[in-house]
């Protein structure tokens, strides 16, 4: 990991600020969650796909997600690798894709978010860090992820945030493999959320593509090369 700068500190301060100005405004956002749930759910795939309706606000959205030294990691992984083009599934409110643009200002950052209030929660975040290197998809990654795929053509890091859920994870690794560049990096959070999201990393991290992966319990970090 690279040693971080004052002036990357700075920017994750800059970052942080954004997200506490949304967070205490408490807005409230009506959203379909598309996801596992929680760890003890069951939701079966058509109960995913079909998504479940939930009231919230920007407190409690705006802090989910990546913070402190897990978003330095994203930052410094960008910083270090400086990759072209990253794919990210779960936009969420925003803040990992700002991480991560923030970290390389030549990577365009893709990101993925399946409901389109949150989505709009991030275009406003991503606003306000003034970064113009994220693209923003909506929709299910089941719906437009091949779509986002062929327009990328070569992905040099993923970052896959997002429906966790041991069959949905995997599929998803087999449909980016292939479009993986020489040198890529490709990072699952949440790899102990739940019992099958430890085994889908057990099954990744043993992939015959996997050169090396580091295990750090909530992300589990692949390198292709």
């Amino acid at each position: 990991m690279i040693n971080l700068t004052k002036e990357d500190y700075e920017i994750f301060e800059s970052i942080e600020k954004i997200r506490e100005e949304i967070k205490k405004k408490y807005i409230p956002i009506k959203v379909i969650d598309y996801g596992a749930g929680n760890p003890e759910n069951e939701r079966s795939a058509h109960t995913m796909y079909k998504g479940v309706e939930k009231i919230t606000n920007t407190f409690e959205q705006c802090s989910i997600g990546l913070k402190e030294k897990w978003a330095e990691i994203i930052y410094s992984l960008v910083k270090e690798n400086m990759p072209k083009k990253v794919l990210e599934l779960g936009t969420c409110c925003g803040f990992s894709s700002i991480y991560m643009a923030k970290g390389c200002s030549s990577s365009l950052i893709y990101t993925i978010e399946g409901d389109k209030n949150v989505a709009k929660i991030a275009s406003k975040n991503i606003k306000a860090a003034s970064c113009s290197n994220i693209k923003q998809f909506v929709g299910r990654f089941q719906d437009i992820l091949d779509d986002v795929l062929n327009e990328i053509k070569e992905i040099d890091m993923a970052f896959i945030d997002g429906h966790h859920d041991k069959k949905a994870t995997l599929n998803y690794f087999e449909k980016i493999k292939p479009f993986l560049s020489e040198k890529s990096i490709v990072i699952f959070d949440d790899i102990s959320w739940s019992k099958g999201m430890i085994e889908a990393w057990e099954i990744i991290k043993n992939d015959s593509m996997v050169k090396e992966y580091k295990d750090l319990k909530k992300l589990g970090i692949c390198y292709f090369y």
